[in-house]
């Protein structure tokens, strides 16, 4: 009975165009073709090969890069050989823009090594970073270049402590402001703004005149020199 349905695009089974006219018991590799045109199965396995009227066992027998066949034994001129492929090779393609999202990769992505360019809008959450970061470019708040001893950057950075859990230091949100280095000497604002508490196990150090404008409780030593 004849197939009824809608036509197959897929799975059509070809002979390949005879190759023994190239055998000469020397020559290992032949272009595959049909119709005349080269012919990619995509794989070995792709392939039903019949020489000298035994099946090849594909990658044992023969092999497939592109539309090429190597045998593992040259043919000779003698040895009858059919071929049929066992389907078209499928082009997968590439997804349009903007059409893959975070729930289309794997989870662990894996790693990335390569150059080029980057681009990312938005925020860059990590565990690890890897590398000397040298190639980072055009960063607001400049980048690491050194953790040998704490936080070192090649451009200026605001450093943000406000949210450190620690009863015994308040304010440490304006440890930054109001604090300069220039040229190995520190220099502080002439007063003191915000809530701050230095707790017992704390030392407090300010040059003076200094005029305290906010609120300031100390159960540790606080000296103005």
């Amino acid at each position: 009975m004849a197939y009824i349905g809608r036509g197959l695009v897929q799975g059509t089974y070809i002979k390949l165009d005879d190759l023994q006219s190239s055998f000469n018991g020397t020559t290992s590799t032949f272009s595959l073709t049909s119709g005349g045109s080269a012919f990619s199965p995509g794989s070995a396995s792709a392939l039903l090969v019949s020489l000298g009227g035994i099946i090849q066992e594909p990658i044992e027998s023969y092999t497939v890069i592109d539309d090429q066949i190597t045998f593992s034994n040259p043919p000779t001129s003698d040895a009858n050989i059919f071929i049929i492929a066992l389907g078209s090779q499928v082009s997968i393609g590439t997804p349009a823009d903007n059409t893959v999202d975070a729930t289309k990769l794997r989870d662990p992505f894996g790693t990335y090594t390569g150059t080029g360019g980057f681009t990312l809008t938005g925020i860059v959450s990590a565990t690890e970073f890897y590398g000397s970061g040298k190639y980072l470019t055009n960063l607001s708040a400049g980048k690491f270049i050194s953790d040998t001893a704490g936080i070192a950057t090649n451009t200026p950075v605001g450093i943000n402590t406000s949210t450190l859990a620690d009863p015994d230091l308040v304010g440490l949100g304006n440890s930054f402001k109001g604090v300069y280095v220039s040229n190995g000497m520190v220099i502080t604002d002439n007063e003191l703004t915000g809530v701050h508490y230095i707790g017992t196990a704390f030392n407090g150090l300010m040059a003076g005149p200094v005029t305290i404008g906010g609120t300031l409780t100390v159960d540790g030593n606080y000296v103005v020199v």
